[in-house]
């Protein structure tokens, strides 16, 4: 075969190829089309990602503009995500004396919730601790991220629970706002807020650190004196006993326990044997004597 006969070969296949590409971007492009009527570039991007989260796709695909949560709250139904990806976040379109708007709330993180609880749980008057809570809260934030504009929201136990939930909490007027990147560019100073209560930040302040801070304030809370962990022993399951609220592999016990007496048993028996968490007794009788007289 000459040389010439190869490149022609060679051309054509390339346009073929071409050819091909074109017609299933083509046919691609009106599936979008008809799939997506309606719905802004940047969400079809969105849902067609195999990486967005379960919650995010649903609540897209239902209210794909700002327009169409706010027409669904005017009908009465619950436009809102919860979201745990990078911290709990929940947003939602409510109509508020007939106007609607765009809420977030961004719930404390695991440590600062944590030394809320205790704080609240050795309260003598939990009701009065309550109502101060929400003007402790800021404080709990770095003074960057403190704005006047953001309240702070205790809200009440959920089912079957017995504990509150802690938020700071924003709202922005939906009229005007129809895109969610409209949205997301109308509250882009809020980032520094959503970011000092995610899982990757820690600038809120948690545990011990919190602790310190609403002792301050005349809010009892404790923490232990070996890991940090703010601790109660008047946990509705463990009453008496220190533990933490934390949920992970450690369970209530002080992950700082010294069991180095045991070092030559079997690791599968040190890691079965916990150790309680240290709390200066005395310490605390001072604290709680303090918060009473308040």
């Amino acid at each position: 075969m000459r040389e010439s006969e190869q490149v022609t070969r060679k051309k054509n296949s390339g346009s073929r190829d071409k050819k091909l590409v074109r017609q299933r971007a083509a046919v691609e492009s009106r599936r979008q089309a008809q799939e997506y009527a309606g719905v802004p570039a940047d969400i079809v991007k969105l849902l067609e990602s195999p990486n967005i989260l379960p919650e995010w796709a649903k609540f897209y695909r239902a209210y794909p503009t700002v327009t169409a949560a706010v027409e669904a709250a005017h009908r009465g139904e619950t436009a809102e995500v919860f979201s745990s990806e990078h911290e709990h976040f929940l947003l939602r379109v409510i109509t508020l004396d007939g106007d609607p708007v765009v809420e977030v709330l961004l719930y404390v993180p695991h440590g600062t919730r944590d030394a809320l609880w205790s704080g609240l749980l050795h309260s003598a008057d939990r009701q009065d601790t309550l109502k101060r809570l929400p003007v402790v809260l800021p404080q709990l934030l770095p003074e960057d991220v403190r704005f006047e504009e953001v309240d702070s929201v205790v809200e009440a136990p959920g089912p079957g629970a017995q504990l509150p939930r802690f938020a700071y909490r924003y709202r922005v007027p939906a009229a005007g706002l129809d895109t969610w990147k409209a949205l997301w560019d109308a509250t882009r100073q809020y980032m520094p807020l959503q970011e000092a209560v995610g899982w990757y930040d820690t600038r809120a302040a948690e545990n011990e650190e919190a602790v310190e801070i609403l002792r301050r304030h005349g809010i009892p809370a404790v923490s232990c004196g070996a890991c940090g962990h703010a601790v109660t022993n008047r946990h509705p399951a463990w009453p008496g006993t220190w533990v933490d609220f934390d949920p992970d592999e450690y369970g209530p016990r002080c992950p700082a326990w010294d069991d180095s007496a045991l070092t030559a048993e079997d690791d599968l028996d040190n890691l079965a044997i916990g150790g309680p968490h240290q709390v200066d007794e005395a310490v605390l009788s001072a604290s709680l004597t303090m918060a009473s007289n308040e």
